[in-house]
């Protein structure tokens, strides 16, 4: 499916890695330097880049990429991401292998923190890309429209309260609102989702031994 989709793209591949001056396995098979390129000029409004590469008839002609040529690769991020890493049946595998060490970083740093050996630890911080963002979103099972090609300067925010009863909770916010789920895929409400609910989700992702299963 996804071999189809690269096939029936290859021409819009083909025209923006002439225009790039680009070549290899980075660039035929995924949309993610394409994207960064184009979107990173969207956003600062700078023109889109243009290259002499081009030709027609050996007489060497200018070439642009084109607003309609952004906005297409934006659609195949978006759906590079959803299928990568949410629709593919070998998706569950491949979430484990590339986001599944970081699921059990955070783990454990909550653990230790509920058991108070974290000092007086209040917040953490992490530092990631897109690929970071959309594996952890498909984790969670996020809505279609939050399993998108995370924005610039998306964040996501683990928040841990503890209720009144004494119980723990956890709420996530993806980009200032409480991250949505899927309707068919969803497991719990992350506006208060009981800690042992969210460690169990959770565990379902963490592999006892990266190197074994990466093997």
């Amino acid at each position: 499916q996804f071999q189809a989709f690269l096939k029936d793209q290859g021409p819009l591949m083909a025209k923006l890695s002439g225009i790039f001056g680009v070549s290899g396995s980075d660039w035929d098979n995924t949309w993610d330097g394409y994207i960064d390129i184009l979107q990173a000029r969207h956003c600062h409004d700078i023109a889109l880049p243009c290259s002499d590469r081009a030709s027609i008839s050996g007489k060497a002609t200018p070439k642009c990429a084109t607003a309609e040529d952004s906005a297409q690769v934006l659609r195949n991020s978006h759906y590079e991401y959803v299928f990568k890493f949410r629709d593919h049946p070998l998706s569950h595998n491949y979430l484990r292998l590339v986001i599944g060490s970081l699921l059990g970083t955070l783990k454990d740093q909550v653990q230790e923190h509920i058991a108070g050996k974290t000092g007086n630890l209040k917040f953490a911080l992490y530092s990631g890309h897109d690929s970071t963002v959309a594996p952890l979103l498909a984790v969670l099972q996020a809505s279609n429209r939050n399993m998108l090609w995370p924005p610039y300067a998306s964040n996501l925010l683990f928040e841990l309260w503890k209720k009144s009863d004494g119980s723990r909770v956890v709420r996530v916010i993806y980009n200032g609102q409480v991250l949505k789920l899927q309707p068919e895929f969803e497991w719990c409400d992350l506006n208060a989702c009981p800690l042992d609910t969210f460690y169990k989700h959770l565990d379902e992702y963490i592999p006892d031994n990266i190197a074994t299963e990466c093997a």
